[in-house]
């Protein structure tokens, strides 16, 4: 995989979040029972209920959470995913302009009680992300630090198409960045960088668009160790970038995403 902006990963922080940067994740999963423990092993989350929408919590703090999927999901097969949520202070004005610039509404706005409102939709090249506007609950509470969310990154068939649909629908612009003789795809709003993109290409195969989650961990070889032992599977072993040293993994029913040291 193609490395985004290792290079400039924010520092740990306590955090409210701005409107179009990168805000909650949620694990769908077909079974919470299997997919509960690996986490709480590998980053010490809260055990999630064996059904049921839950928070998971680090060290006292929200940082995500998991929705299972339905019976007949499970029962066909389906994998564990990762979904990224987008902050928004107006979720019904975000959502009249996703269709417009190509994307697709999923699931319509809604009340999750007095927590905020939420909507699934699909950018203009397919990949499946949600909107969160909040209210008591403003998405995962720290970022970066072990155990929590550090950076986002799209994995999209076209730049150039999702470059379009996130610029009328949070406001983004989509950079290209020289770091030596590699070159990274940033998006950046209000000049600071907060996620990156990466063009698939003919060595993905016809892998979809999809959005991709950077976890904060301490030590990312340990991690990687721990994975294997839990179940999961290290998709791509640690590698050293310029300031951070990251790994690929995947958990026991699927879900990609990454583990960031530095």
């Amino acid at each position: 995989m193609a490395d985004a902006w290792e290079l400039h990963l924010p520092p740990p922080r306590h955090t409210i979040h701005r409107p179009g940067t990168p805000c909650w994740v949620v694990l769908a999963t077909p079974d919470a029972g299997r997919t509960g423990p690996f986490y709480a092993g590998l980053f010490g989350w809260s055990a999630p209920p064996a059904d049921g929408f839950a928070t998971l919590s680090c060290d006292g703090h929200d940082v995500a959470a998991v929705l299972p999927l339905p019976p007949e999901a499970a029962e066909a097969g389906a994998a564990s995913r990762w979904l990224v949520f987008l902050a928004t202070d107006d979720i019904s004005r975000s959502l009249a302009q996703v269709r417009p610039a190509g994307g697709e509404i999923l699931a319509p706005a809604f009340d999750i009680g007095d927590l905020g409102r939420m909507a699934m939709v699909a950018d203009s090249t397919g990949a499946q992300f949600g909107l969160w506007e909040a209210g008591t609950h403003p998405g995962t509470e720290v970022m970066g630090r072990p155990g929590s969310l550090t950076w986002a990154e799209l994995r999209t068939r076209s730049r150039a198409s999702a470059a379009g649909f996130y610029r009328a629908v949070v406001g983004w612009d989509v950079q290209s960045v020289q770091a030596g003789a590699e070159s990274f795809i940033t998006c950046v709003l209000d000049g600071e960088p907060i996620a990156g993109m990466v063009e698939l290409g003919a060595a993905d195969g016809r892998s979809p668009s999809y959005w991709m989650p950077y976890f904060a961990v301490g030590d990312c070889d340990a991690a990687a160790a721990l994975a294997d032992g839990l179940g999961g599977e290290v998709c791509e072993a640690p590698r050293d970038t310029a300031g951070c040293r990251l790994a690929v993994l995947r958990d026991p029913l699927g879900a990609l995403f990454y583990v960031a040291e530095g």
